[in-house]
């Protein structure tokens, strides 16, 4: 007890991120069991029972607003989609690496597992923190259907428009659920897979894992004493910003094992100038498949030059739609793209030069149709499109 209460002590006079701290071997990881089940039965729905201690009319109402939403999602998407993306003459090549990496992806295990079914390992990195999953298990039962709402009106937007706005993931910050793990939850039993495991981690500065002890939950509880609110749920999420989500495909005997893993980090030039430990730690998975969409065309951007040469540097594969690699920045000697859907113009603020190359990658290739509205954005027409991006 005298060892933890030091180190405690340490984390709270250390720096915010307490980057160079490392748990001694004895403080295993801390495994959130109780609130994975809370969350995944409770606020995911995956038709297991709530605990007692939740009103079962409040959670049948808002899961019954889940299957109606998901219902609509899995026959208007969905179903056309997973033998598109991964049927026996699907568009995903079988011999790919199955270690995904998803830039300026939230919890988007919707899309991801639609598109790569038996991946070993994804990792999503964006601005969104993933938050604290204990804070479901301390919601008073009147707030808590306030904010199952807000998250049912989120998930029928993203949905429908099969990408989401940073505006609306912002306000889901100031609620006490861990928004970003209730989607990944949500996608998990959508596409027929169960959690098995959940920890709170962080990089170190050698772009290793640190998985939350005891004594860093002390830590984190300690930095929010005193605070209400919505100031305490977003100091929560910051503390809680990546986690680590074990699951398996349900039913399946002998599954096997699959990972995801959230980091929040800024993939622009100067942040990871200062702050390199998510490129240090994606370095080590030797070679990559990428997924992005909705990404703002960030990777067209200058700015944004160092995740791009990053992922040209390791991706040998990669879907998108119009925001994920673009080809003025792609040698033909080295690269492949191939075209789906159809695009003129982008809907959002874009580079000139960008929108005339993808033009001009459209109209050299056959018309190849989308058995699906959507793939992230449309084009400034509301056109779905689609690329695949392949290294020779």
């Amino acid at each position: 007890m005298k060892l933890k209460l030091a180190l405690l002590s340490l984390l709270l006079v250390a720096p915010a991120h307490a980057e160079s701290y490392r748990a001694p071997p004895s403080d295993p990881p801390f495994e959130f069991t109780d609130a994975l089940r809370v969350l995944s039965s409770v606020a995911a729905c995956d038709g297991t029972s709530p605990p007692e201690r939740f009103d079962a009319a409040t959670v049948a109402a808002h899961c019954k607003g889940i299957k109606t939403i998901f219902d609509d999602y899995e026959k208007r998407w969905a179903t056309p989609a997973r033998p598109f993306f991964a049927g026996s003459s699907g568009i995903v090549p079988k011999d790919i690496p199955k270690t995904v990496v998803y830039p300026f992806g939230g919890a988007d295990l919707l899309t991801a597992l639609a598109v790569f079914p038996d991946l070993q390992e994804i990792t999503s990195v964006s601005l969104e923190a993933g938050g604290d999953p204990r804070s479901i298990l301390r919601t008073a039962p009147e707030e808590l259907v306030k904010h199952l709402a807000v998250h049912r009106r989120f998930m029928a937007q993203l949905v429908k428009f099969n990408h989401s706005r940073t505006l609306d993931l912002s306000l889901l910050k100031g609620t006490p659920l861990p928004s970003q793990m209730i989607f990944a939850l949500v996608g998990l039993h959508v596409h027929g897979y169960e959690p098995i495991g959940l920890r709170a981690l962080r990089l170190e500065p050698d772009g290793s894992i640190h998985y939350f002890t005891d004594v860093d939950l002390l830590a984190a509880d300690k930095q929010v004493e005193g605070l209400k609110g919505s100031m305490r749920n977003r100091k929560l999420n910051d503390l809680f910003a990546g986690y680590e989500l074990r699951f398996k495909k349900r039913g399946v005997a002998n599954a096997p094992g699959q990972t995801y893993r959230h980091f929040q980090a800024n993939l622009a030039n100067d942040e990871l100038a200062r702050d390199g430990r998510i490129l240090k730690h994606l370095a080590t998975k030797g070679p990559l498949t990428a997924i992005t969409k909705a990404a703002s065309y960030l990777l067209w951007w200058g700015n944004f030059k160092t995740i791009r040469e990053f992922l040209m540097e390791k991706v040998v594969w990669m879907i998108s739609d119009s925001t994920g690699l673009n080809p003025m920045h792609l040698s033909p000697d080295r690269w492949e793209q191939t075209t789906y859907g159809r695009f003129s113009g982008t809907f959002l603020k874009s580079s000139a030069e960008g929108v005339i190359a993808l033009e001009a990658l459209y109209a050299a290739q056959l018309k190849r149709p989308l058995p699906f509205d959507y793939f992230g954005y449309p084009d400034r027409y509301k056109h779905g499109h689609l690329i695949v991006t392949r290294r020779k």
